[in-house]
């Protein structure tokens, strides 16, 4: 028999605080009051998941919640038993030149205890090293710090308050992460030479509902979010121009050979630099569709192949400053909302992609038009999923 979200719940509760006693309505010496705060949800939403009326988004979230609880407590216990174990070499070492000093000093005494300290001082190099990179890749957005802080930790979340989910509806529902649903790539025009891409390669999104900005469409309409763009930067070896056998100028659309192109599966492509973009979107929700509006707010970038690009005469910091920023331009439309019904929203499944033009201000280079491109947006967490009461047509 499949186990209910509701005994998964429990279970990991016991598995994190002990067996449940409900007659003192605790989970081993943790009273519920307790684990409501560890894991951020009010008395009355820990009631529903005990009880078994909370919804599958409360269960997954909370379930989730709970594993990060795990998780960290078992990092914790590894590092005090890394340090201990520390401390324990650290006796032995002192134990043993104080052994050393007292006898004579031979030719094989000095290589072993230089050994043992290398390998001492190389094991916590690399430990160390695995820690912070660990931190490292858990912080890669720009505002990390701001919005995905810890439970316990000391910090003001931007995301709304669960008193103020129903008064911002639906936009709470938008609320949490969301990730670039697919890469595209497109010609970056203005160089010296054909040949040259640019691929959108990822992005890592958050999105809040705003509390000001909704003089024009209204509370709970309005959304704000803050976009990590990661693209690259390939370059056609063969230095093949656009057309005819990537875009078609008459019917202003790429082929079926562009589609399919792989970058990093062709031998005559190859990557220059690494591009690492901030944007700041507002999203408008009205009754039938969905308005986006982007702003980029900087750009630098990193892994630059210094020789490839001098070999085909690649300024990458023209680049940036002037063709990806003074020079283009890019429009998008707006989409039919598809989630009129913000409870319908669902983590890992849900996209907003945006039919989007890339044009050149100053003549587009004689195609009398722009690049059509997509950009989606894939909900990857949810902040709030519990049944939000707005209509559909408000």
């Amino acid at each position: 028999m499949e186990v209910s979200l509701q005994e998964r719940f429990i279970a990991k509760l016991e598995e994190k605080y002990g067996k449940w006693d409900k007659i003192a309505s605790r989970f081993g010496t943790t009273p519920f009051g307790d684990i409501s705060k560890d894991l951020s949800i009010g008395a009355s939403q820990f009631s529903k998941l005990i009880s078994g009326t909370a919804t599958e988004g409360m269960y997954q979230r909370s379930i989730e919640n709970i594993n990060r609880l795990i998780q960290r407590e078992s990092i914790r216990k590894a590092l005090d038993e890394a340090l201990g174990e520390n401390e324990q070499i650290q006796q032995q070492l002192q134990q043993a030149q104080v052994r050393v000093s007292k006898l004579q000093y031979s030719a094989m005494w000095g290589p072993l205890l230089s050994l043992l300290i290398g390998v001492t001082v190389a094991y916590f190099y690399f430990y160390n090293q695995s820690v912070k990179t660990t931190a490292s890749t858990r912080s890669q957005h720009p505002l990390s710090a701001f919005f995905d802080q810890d439970f316990n930790a000391n910090f003001n979340s931007p995301y709304l308050d669960l008193t103020d989910v129903q008064d911002f509806c639906p936009a709470s529902a938008y609320e949490g992460i969301w990730s670039l649903s697919h890469s595209y790539k497109l010609p970056i025009p203005g160089s010296r030479m054909p040949g040259v891409y640019y691929l959108a390669r990822s992005a890592d999104v958050r999105m809040k509902a705003s509390r000001y900005d909704t003089a024009s469409a209204g509370q709970g309409h309005v959304l704000m979010a803050y976009e990590h763009l990661v693209n690259e930067i390939w370059v056609d070896i063969q230095k093949r121009p656009l057309s005819p056998q990537y875009f078609d100028k008459v019917s202003k659309t790429f082929t079926a050979d562009f589609e399919a192109l792989t970058f990093e599966e062709n031998p005559n492509f190859k990557k220059v630099a690494t591009i690492h973009s901030f944007f700041i979107d507002q999203f408008t929700l009205v009754k039938d569709s969905i308005i986006r509006k982007g702003e980029p707010y900087g750009r630098y970038a990193s892994d630059v192949d210094e020789a490839l690009a001098h070999e085909f005469e690649l300024d990458i910091k023209y680049i940036l400053e002037h063709v990806l920023g003074d020079m283009t331009t890019a429009t998008c439309s707006a989409i039919e909302n598809p989630f009129c019904d913000p409870n319908d929203l669902k983590e890992k499944e849900s996209i907003m992609a945006f039919d989007c033009i890339y044009t050149i201000r100053s003549e587009n280079l004689g195609i009398g038009g722009g690049y059509p491109y997509q950009k989606g947006y894939k909900l990857e967490k949810q902040m709030y999923a519990d049944n939000l009461t707005c209509n559909c047509g408000e």
